[in-house]
Protein backbone atom coordinates (compact mmCIF):
# COMPACT_ATOMS: atom_id res chain seq x y z
CA UNK A 1 0.00 0.00 0.00
CA UNK A 2 2.96 2.31 0.55
CA UNK A 3 3.89 2.12 -3.13
CA UNK A 4 0.40 3.20 -4.15
CA UNK A 5 0.37 6.03 -1.61
CA UNK A 6 3.80 7.22 -2.75
CA UNK A 7 2.75 7.09 -6.41
CA UNK A 8 -0.45 9.01 -5.64
CA UNK A 9 1.41 11.65 -3.65
CA UNK A 10 4.00 12.17 -6.38
CA UNK A 11 1.30 12.32 -9.05
CA UNK A 12 -0.62 14.87 -6.99
CA UNK A 13 2.48 17.01 -6.58
CA UNK A 14 3.14 16.84 -10.33
CA UNK A 15 -0.44 17.87 -11.16
CA UNK A 16 -0.29 20.71 -8.63
CA UNK A 17 3.01 22.02 -10.03
CA UNK A 18 1.68 21.68 -13.57
CA UNK A 19 -1.43 23.65 -12.58
CA UNK A 20 0.61 26.40 -10.97
CA UNK A 21 2.89 26.71 -13.99
CA UNK A 22 -0.13 26.73 -16.31
CA UNK A 23 -1.81 29.44 -14.20
CA UNK A 24 1.36 31.55 -14.28
CA UNK A 25 1.18 31.55 -18.06
CA UNK A 26 3.47 28.78 -19.21
CA UNK A 27 1.60 27.28 -22.11
CA UNK A 28 4.29 25.38 -23.93
CA UNK A 29 5.51 21.79 -24.14
CA UNK A 30 8.42 22.69 -21.88
CA UNK A 31 5.95 23.17 -19.01
CA UNK A 32 5.65 19.37 -18.69
CA UNK A 33 9.40 18.94 -18.39
CA UNK A 34 9.68 21.79 -15.90
CA UNK A 35 6.76 20.42 -13.87
CA UNK A 36 8.36 16.97 -13.87
CA UNK A 37 11.69 18.30 -12.58
CA UNK A 38 10.14 20.58 -9.96
CA UNK A 39 7.70 17.89 -8.80
CA UNK A 40 10.53 15.36 -8.53
CA UNK A 41 12.54 17.77 -6.37
CA UNK A 42 9.58 18.65 -4.16
CA UNK A 43 8.54 15.02 -3.70
CA UNK A 44 12.12 13.97 -2.96
CA UNK A 45 12.42 16.61 -0.25
CA UNK A 46 8.87 16.39 1.13
CA UNK A 47 8.27 12.61 1.17
CA UNK A 48 11.40 10.90 2.54
CA UNK A 49 9.66 8.50 4.94
CA UNK A 50 7.03 7.52 2.39
CA UNK A 51 9.78 6.91 -0.17
CA UNK A 52 11.67 4.64 2.26
CA UNK A 53 8.53 2.65 3.08
CA UNK A 54 7.66 2.26 -0.61
CA UNK A 55 11.20 1.11 -1.39
CA UNK A 56 11.05 -1.45 1.43
CA UNK A 57 7.72 -2.75 0.14
CA UNK A 58 9.10 -3.05 -3.40
CA UNK A 59 12.19 -4.88 -2.09
CA UNK A 60 9.88 -7.34 -0.34
CA UNK A 61 7.92 -7.92 -3.53
CA UNK A 62 11.09 -8.46 -5.53
CA UNK A 63 12.65 -10.87 -3.02
CA UNK A 64 9.42 -12.90 -2.87
CA UNK A 65 9.20 -13.05 -6.64
CA UNK A 66 12.83 -14.17 -6.90
CA UNK A 67 12.42 -16.84 -4.22
CA UNK A 68 11.30 -19.48 -6.72
CA UNK A 69 14.18 -18.65 -9.02
CA UNK A 70 16.70 -18.97 -6.18
CA UNK A 71 15.19 -22.29 -5.07
CA UNK A 72 15.26 -23.67 -8.64
CA UNK A 73 18.87 -22.55 -9.06
CA UNK A 74 19.85 -24.17 -5.76
CA UNK A 75 18.15 -27.41 -6.77
CA UNK A 76 19.90 -27.37 -10.14
CA UNK A 77 23.26 -26.73 -8.46
CA UNK A 78 22.64 -29.64 -6.09
CA UNK A 79 21.81 -31.93 -9.02
CA UNK A 80 24.96 -30.87 -10.85
CA UNK A 81 27.03 -31.49 -7.73
CA UNK A 82 25.48 -34.96 -7.33
CA UNK A 83 26.22 -35.78 -10.98
CA UNK A 84 29.81 -34.61 -10.54
CA UNK A 85 30.25 -36.80 -7.46
CA UNK A 86 28.81 -39.81 -9.32
CA UNK A 87 31.22 -39.27 -12.20
CA UNK A 88 34.16 -38.86 -9.83
CA UNK A 89 33.29 -42.12 -8.07
CA UNK A 90 33.37 -44.04 -11.36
Amino acid sequence: MSVLAYWAARSGIFIAVLGVLWAVGWRDVIVFIAAFVVAWLVSYLALPTLRVRAAAQMDGWISRSEKGIREAAAQEDAEIADDSEDRADR
